[in-house]
């Protein structure tokens, strides 16, 4: 008696080892007090699964206020090894001794030294211990979980198990039809009319609002057959809405009704109370498994559907999964009953069998193969205008893409008839699992399944908003990585959750499930470097967040910030790139700090490998160097016009490694930042864009030739685009060949516009030239050839050796 008197304090103590008062040989004394308490009622055996969960929710205490202890032991031990080190070694044997407060302070450093680690040790051996009760736990709950699934009933199918359950069953039924009128004559008659007057001002309110709600959702955000091609995201908001008004408010009504029956103050009581509750319960899976289907499939319009059924498959599938949900629910209803009323043995086996052969039934229905065939989506933009036969045959089908798909229909119907079979073999409780578990597992995924449409969905929306567009910069194509990349994790996130629910379904404990996973994430140690899956999550994150807050912050100074500045368009992208590189080098910092990596040890490694590092990588630090002196000194900028190494184009874009240019024909230049630095760049737009055109022009020998630079002058000075200070002039450069040599020259404003304004003064000059009688020639060479007379003779010696001379004229 005093040993369970001190076990049923054990959670209490648990409780209280956090406090600071209490000393620490008093936590480890209470630990074994507690694991020797639970060590004996183990070894007694007979533990319940609600007596488990108790003895396991001990354990977990003392193991989290262990694990508590173990982390501040090792925050104590860091300062105190710097300190131990500060003191440096004792003194060697023979050597001279050191100050006795020195002497003293050592002492008093390794003697809490010790003391930390006999904590840490202590809570070792206490979460050793705490394991191994909770395994010993766990096989006591699997034996009794077992035995009850292997108990053997009477063969349902035997003559005096019928001969016995029969009457039994008529009595029940009895009971059952008889218990409302029981228990209403049970009550006075004010409290009759107390509980009439109580549920009808309860019932038509609540009645009215959900009609309300239903018609307001069905009405703003149901489906609407007009529309003949919705998007997936109006499908699924339709879905919801169908969901909401058939199923979810109903159900909720329903779900009212219980709470108010199970309440302490309700005046039902009694078998009657039982079956009511477990009707409304069992009402409200029915409602749920006929609306949510249909919301899902939408029958009667194909086009809203949110899975690509053919409108035959998908009324039978929302039939189908109807019925065997109300089989589901009259299994669940005889079940609370049976614990009610008592069922016999023979009982419970006879109405386990034929229910379990009904919900097979509708198991083995809904894992037919052709069911679950899927329609091609259309693509064609013309098929706008077909109806619902047309949508039923489709232009093609398909089956799921998922390859598993018909092996979990196989294992699914196998499951079911192993169930029926065991039903009839005596095993009801087995029968029951299987079944249960399978109905269950089906509703859990059909949920995940539309929770993963829901969220894949909002990932695109959120994805095309303004913000992330315009205010973020981010490119179509990485978002359309990002959107990839955050499905994907959606994808894991969702098959590790639904994981984790079967694995509930199916009876693991949800304890076990969190030690495990518990396991897999906390850190583990490789030599002398600590890994945690959390921290590097969390680093993640981290580097995530700061890349994004850096690209808005670019963003806001790109659009906001630099526009009321006069601050040239280069300058204004090199302090928008430094910024840039600043939140990469912060965002790198705080994500390997967040890993928990130690900085100063990488500085160490850094620096022992820079100078294979400075070989390896000469070229790239080079060109890193480079590109920050363009940043700094500004030689070019983003917009310049340049001539490098025989390319020409306009400068895009200036990276730590390399800059881009982009030539007049759209091509991409990428150029290694060190040959801008090292090499001869020419920069049309360096300090300002005003340029000088160059029209060079040769008139013929005998012109006018002040006439012809009269004329360059005029023309010069008639285009829009040339300035009149400086002043255009012409000059006469040379003699020529072939022409006299003439240069016109003027400045424009923008250097951009020379190709066109050479054009427009070149149209302009030849029709001034053509207008005066002024000739531009072209080159001529008068070719004289010495000794024809012999080439004649040779051209004939040639002939006649070839046999034809030619004949005389």
């Amino acid at each position: 008696m005093g040993l369970l008197i001190l076990f049923l304090a054990v959670p209490d103590a648990a409780a209280q080892v956090s406090k600071p008062q209490r000393p620490f040989s008093t936590v480890v004394e209470q630990w074994g007090r507690a694991f020797n308490a639970i060590a004996q009622e183990v070894g007694r055996g007979g533990i319940g699964p609600a007596r488990a969960d108790a003895l396991k929710k001990s354990l977990t205490k003392i193991d989290t206020e262990a694990e508590e202890i173990r982390q501040n032991a090792r925050g104590a031990l860091d300062p105190l090894g710097v300190q131990l080190e500060a003191l440096g070694p004792a003194p060697a044997e023979g050597a001279p001794p050191e100050a006795p407060e020195i002497t003293e302070q050592r002492t008093k450093i390794a003697e809490d030294i010790a003391a930390y680690e006999a904590r840490i040790k202590q809570a070792d051996l206490a979460s050793t211990r705490v394991k191994d009760l909770t395994v010993q736990i766990n096989d006591l709950t699997l034996e009794r979980s077992i035995e009850l699934l292997i108990k053997v009933f009477p063969l349902p199918v035997a003559p005096g198990t019928i001969a016995k359950a029969a009457p039994e069953f008529f009595q029940s039924l009895t009971a059952m039809t008889k218990a409302p009128a029981e228990w209403w004559r049970s009550l006075a008659v004010d409290e009759q009319h107390r509980y009439l007057s109580r549920n009808a001002l309860f019932l038509l309110p609540a009645l009215v609002l959900a009609w309300l709600l239903r018609r307001a959702l069905s009405r703003f955000f149901g489906r609407d057959p007009e529309i003949q091609h919705p998007t997936y995201m109006r499908r699924l908001t339709g879905a919801i809405a169908e969901g909401l008004a058939h199923g979810i408010v109903p159900s909720f009504i329903l779900a009212v009704i219980v709470l108010r029956a199970s309440a302490e103050s309700s005046l039902m009581s009694g078998l009657f109370a039982q079956m009511a509750i477990a009707a409304c319960s069992v009402a409200i899976m029915v409602i749920l498994a006929w609306a949510l289907p249909r919301a899902v499939l939408a029958p009667d319009l194909p086009s809203w559907r949110l899975i690509p059924f053919t409108a035959a498959h998908a009324r039978i599938i929302s039939r189908r999964i109807t019925y065997l949900a109300a089989v589901f629910a009259v299994d669940i209803f005889l079940v609370v009953s049976a614990r009610q009323m008592d069922f016999s043995d023979q009982l419970t086996s006879i109405y386990t069998l034929i229910l379990s052969a009904m919900e097979v039934f509708g198991i083995l229905l809904l894992t037919q193969g052709r069911l679950w065939i899927w329609e091609e989506e259309k693509q064609d933009p013309s098929a706008a205008n077909t109806d619902a036969a047309a949508a039923e045959t489709g232009p093609a089908s398909r089956m799921p893409r998922w390859r598993f798909w018909p092996t979990l229909r196989w294992l699914v119907g196998l499951l079911a008839l192993a169930a029926v079979v065991s039903a009839a073999s005596g095993y009801a409780n087995l029968s029951r699992y299987v079944i249960e578990n399978l109905v269950i597992s089906g509703m859990a995924i059909g949920i995940l399944f539309l929770v993963r449409g829901l969220i894949r969905e909002l990932i695109g929306a959120a994805l095309r908003l303004r913000v992330v567009q315009v205010q973020l910069a981010i490119p179509h194509k990485t978002r359309q990585r990002y959107k990839f990349w955050l499905r994907a994790l959606l994808d894991i996130s969702i098959k590790l959750g639904g994981a984790v629910i079967l694995l509930i379904v199916w009876g693991v404990p949800g304890e076990d499930i969190y030690a495990w996973s518990r396991s897999v994430l906390q850190e583990f140690t490789i030599g002398n470097v600590t890994i945690s899956p959390t921290d590097i999550v969390v680093a993640i994150f981290i580097f995530v967040a700061i890349i994004t807050a850096t690209r808005a912050a670019q963003r806001a100074l790109t659009d906001h910030v630099f526009p009321q500045t006069n601050l040239d368009v280069g300058v204004q992208n090199s302090l928008s790139s430094g910024f840039g590189y600043i939140g990469l080098g912060v965002a790198a910092m705080l994500a390997i700090s967040a890993i928990g990596l130690d900085l100063s040890n990488i500085a160490l490694i850094a620096g022992a490998l820079s100078v294979g590092i400075g070989f390896g990588l000469q070229a790239i630090i080079n060109n890193f160097v480079s590109g920050l002196i363009l940043l700094i000194e500004r030689p070019i900028k983003v917009g310049d016009w340049i001539v490098v190494g025989g390319y020409e184009g306009m400068v895009k874009q200036i990276n730590v490694r390399a800059t881009e240019i982009e030539t007049f024909q759209r091509a991409s230049i990428i150029v290694p930042n060190s040959e801008l630095i090292s090499g001869a760049v020419t920069n049309w737009t360096h300090k300002n864009r005003y340029g000088r055109v160059e029209i060079p022009i040769g008139i013929a020998y005998g012109s006018d030739i002040e006439q012809a630079m009269a004329i360059l002058k005029t023309c010069l000075r008639d285009h829009d685009q040339i300035l009149p200070w400086p002043e255009p002039y012409a000059l006469f450069r040379r003699f020529g060949d072939s022409s006299l040599d003439l240069e016109a020259r003027g400045f424009i404003g923008n250097i951009a516009n020379r190709t066109i304004v050479t054009s427009d003064l070149c149209l302009a000059i030849d029709a001034a030239f053509r207008e005066a009688n002024i000739e531009i020639p072209f080159p001529q060479r008068d070719l004289h050839i010495r000794g024809a007379e012999g080439l004649d003779q040779a051209q004939r010696q040639r002939l006649a050796a070839a046999g034809s001379a030619p004949k005389e004229p």
